[in-house]
């Protein structure tokens, strides 16, 4: 996956269009450019590409173009490749004319050009002997087309992963990523912490950094620095710093824990941040940084409960929040953080610094991003909305559900004067979900991000196959997307989780029953496995390309998860006692073995125990 390195091979004049390119070849390009027009003629691909740069600060890209397979012309009359600075008004802006004897591009800034070359390799790997001739002019509608990848909960990816994410991400327009981080750095003096987790060291996160660069996009750095820090306060050095040093529990959303996840909004809290911060963001180059602070589940009700009493919690919460927003700002970043807090009160938004970022997240179709957007853009603030790929808590994905979400986020973020969306990808709960689910809803949200009007959810068949599988036709896409869709199938709507998901991990067990009888009936149940086998039937073939066989595999696994949990649906509608969950060792050795194509082996036990601890004795 990622951008190969192009072997350019002339193959003759042929006939004048193969089957693959019948139809116009830049109607064909995910994301669509803004304005594309072709003619008859054509440009036949040769075997040597030589290509010229007639702007000296376009120079840079000379490396990336050698490490495609071009080569450096003498001068711009031989060049097959013409690049050339021309004066528009945005810097991602670009042209692209496709002549019988030359492609030119033009742009007025590097990240233009390089938008440009990501359009031009994309014809070659939808078209196969020649280019169709015409003109292109393309610019995004979002300048801020971000993407962020929990890697704290078990799943942290391999090096290879990441790289390979990021070409993709390059090849769609995207220009920011974020890695959502807990735990999962070696943070030198806090080994207890990330000892089994297999953490980003600062030498790769600084690697990550330059790789993307190198593509235009700005790595933000990622930290929560307020809630979600169980990770830290289950464990005895640390339960000072907690809120609730002995657990707390709630009823919305249920959770009982014996330790507490959010920080005392205290100065001791913010001076053991800031020496987090000292040793985290000189690895990155961004000048921004995304300090979380979302879902303070706990706080008024252990060590700050007099405080929030005489202040409101939303008080104590911003006066803390103004304090991290200090010490980013003393490291020279701008603070971005989650808005759930402060949207509680809307009235809130008024008394932020111009500085401050709020990034506005829901993942539902109905999540109302129109009230909140409006209500921060009054304010004056820049912020962004964070819609979700629907994968997380679930074994097939959501993607109807995750489409109909950025949709609605980006057609929002358009309408308030948002910079762009983050579209995020969680692991809640043991990240089950396989790697593949992820793809559907991260290419459609890049496309419409850059060209809202024109992205249409029929062509993602054709853009997974473009970008996944180097054009090829014989690949698992068509199963992956029938798979995000089981439960529409099954007419499953749970905020945030899928039905088979669920029914294997309900938190209250005992009320799962009576969720079920509400909601569902055995004949829906039987309709998802029914959906689930035929797809299975559809890719019982090997495929030629590596990463089909991969995607394949990691789609059976997704199938027979959810096969096990619809069972189990069943079993408990039909009021019989159900069996114990038996997860067969192969389906175990079959995880963990997919885990490992794409991840580290930290985390992976503590996925695979919430597994095993379906039924815990009776493993076969």
């Amino acid at each position: 996956m990622g951008l190969a390195i192009y072997c350019f091979s002339h193959l003759g004049d042929g006939p004048p269009f193969s089957q693959k390119e019948e139809m116009n070849s830049f109607e064909q390009l995910f994301p669509r450019p803004k304005k594309s027009s072709a003619t008859a003629s054509r440009f036949p691909i040769p075997s040597s590409f030589p290509f010229y740069i007639t702007e000296i600060s376009f120079s840079t890209l000379e490396n990336h173009l050698l490490s495609k397979g071009f080569h450096r012309s003498e001068d711009r009359e031989s060049a097959l490749l013409l690049i050339q600075k021309e004066n528009f008004d945005h810097p991602e802006k670009y042209s692209i004319h496709i002549n019988p004897d030359r492609i030119i591009l033009s742009a007025g800034k590097e990240v233009g050009v390089f938008r440009g070359l990501q359009t031009i390799y994309q014809l070659f790997r939808i078209t196969e002997n020649h280019l169709q001739c015409g003109e292109i002019e393309d610019f995004p509608d979002l300048d801020r087309r971000g993407f962020m990848l929990d890697v704290s909960r078990c799943k942290v990816p391999t090096m290879e992963s990441l790289y390979q994410l990021i070409d993709l991400l390059a090849a769609v327009h995207i220009n920011e990523l974020q890695l959502y981080i807990e735990h999962t750095f070696s943070f030198k003096d806090h080994q207890v912490i990330w000892n089994e987790s297999s953490p980003f060291t600062s030498e790769e996160i600084q690697k990550i950094d330059q790789y993307c660069k190198e593509r235009f996009i700005e790595l933000v750095p990622n930290l929560n620095s307020f809630g979600h820090f169980e990770r830290w306060l289950m464990h005895n050095e640390y339960r000072h710093l907690a809120e609730c040093p002995e657990g707390f529990s709630r009823e919305n959303p249920y959770i009982v824990r014996d330790h507490g996840t959010t920080l005392k909004p205290n100065q001791a809290s913010l001076d053991f941040i800031n020496s987090l911060y000292s040793e985290y963001l000189p690895n990155f180059s961004s000048e921004k940084f995304n300090v979380g602070m979302d879902e303070p589940w706990e706080l008024g009700q252990g060590w700050s409960h007099k405080l929030v009493e005489k202040m409101g919690k939303d008080k104590v919460y911003l006066t803390h929040l103004d304090g991290i927003r200090k010490l980013v700002e003393s490291h020279g970043k701008k603070m971005q953080f989650w808005a759930d807090v402060l949207l509680e009160n809307p009235e809130n938004t008024k008394l932020l610094p111009n500085s401050a970022s709020p990034i506005i997240w829901g993942y539902e179709p109905s999540h109302p991003f129109p009230e909140q957007a409006k209500a921060i853009a009054q304010c004056g603030l820049q912020f962004c909305l964070a819609p979700g790929t629907g994968s997380w808590r679930s074994f097939s994905g959501r993607l109807p559900n995750a489409l109909e979400n950025i949709k609605l986020a980006i057609s929002n973020a358009k309408e308030y004067g948002a910079e762009g969306i983050l579209l995020t990808s969680w692991g809640d709960c043991g990240n089950h979900q396989p790697w593949a689910t992820l793809y559907p809803p991260l290419l459609y949200g890049a496309a419409k991000s850059w060209n809202c009007e024109a992205t249409r959810s029929k062509d993602l068949l054709k853009a997974l196959n473009t970008h996944l599988f180097n054009g090829m036709e014989d690949t698992p896409s068509e199963s992956l997307l029938e798979l995000g869709k089981l439960d529409q199938v099954i007419e499953s709507n749970i905020p945030n989780t899928s039905l088979c998901w669920y029914l294997l991990f309900a938190p209250l067990p005992q009320k799962l029953f009576s969720f079920l009888k509400d909601k569902h009936t055995c004949h829906q149940l039987t309709d998802g496995i029914s959906h689930l086998d035929s797809i299975k039937e559809k890719i019982s073939q090997t495929y030629e390309h590596p990463e089909a066989e991969l995607f394949k595999k990691e789609i059976l696994l997704g199938i027979d998860l959810s096969i096990i949990s619809l069972q189990k649906g069943i079993h408990l509608l039909k009021k019989e006692v159900p069996p114990s969950i038996l997860l067969p060792s192969e389906v175990l050795r079959n995880y963990e073995n997919l885990w490992l194509k794409r991840a580290r082996e930290g985390g992976l036990k503590e996925s695979m125990n919430l597994l095993k601890e379906l039924n815990p004795s009776n493993q076969r």
